[in-house]
């Protein structure tokens, strides 16, 4: 019997409309998870 271990591959980011940040991440398996960020208000870092 083997054992299944997810791993999370990235699938993407976005911006919802209150503005935080969308993670979207799933594994080969089929499964998937969305975590959200809460983005500071101020003003933006340049590189």
């Amino acid at each position: 019997m083997s054992v299944h271990v997810h791993v999370r591959l990235n699938d993407g980011y976005a911006v919802t409309e209150d503005g935080q940040l969308l993670e979207l991440t799933s594994c080969h398996c089929g499964a998937s998870w969305e975590t959200t960020y809460q983005v500071d208000e101020g003003e933006p870092e340049s590189i």
